[in-house]
């Protein structure tokens, strides 16, 4: 799953891979993980909204992930981007 937006004008990069779990977001030449393939939690979680929030400059970025009730492994994750509250992306994927 990658999904791109805009922070202030510049670009930034979502990034989560269905395989290992990782999650990241990128922008400019920084890179903040999200969510490690270490983290037990990544794998085995029954929560089925999960939110990771950070700053980008004075910017509060916050990324949902939304999974679905029924067959959760099998089907795709909903995921929302918001900058300032305001949400500016959003996508269906693995």
């Amino acid at each position: 799953m990658e999904i791109t937006f805009a922070v202030d004008g510049q670009p930034a990069t979502f990034t989560r891979s269905d395989v290992t779990g990782r999650a990241e977001l990128r922008f400019g030449e920084h890179t903040v993980q999200l969510q490690s393939p270490l983290r037990p939690t990544t794998h085995f979680d029954l929560r089925r909204r999960v939110a990771w929030r950070t700053r980008v400059g004075y910017h509060d970025v916050e990324i949902v992930k939304t999974r679905p009730a029924l067959f959760a492994g099998l089907r795709a994750n909903a995921f929302s981007v918001a900058v300032d509250g305001v949400v500016v992306a959003e996508a269906t994927g693995k």
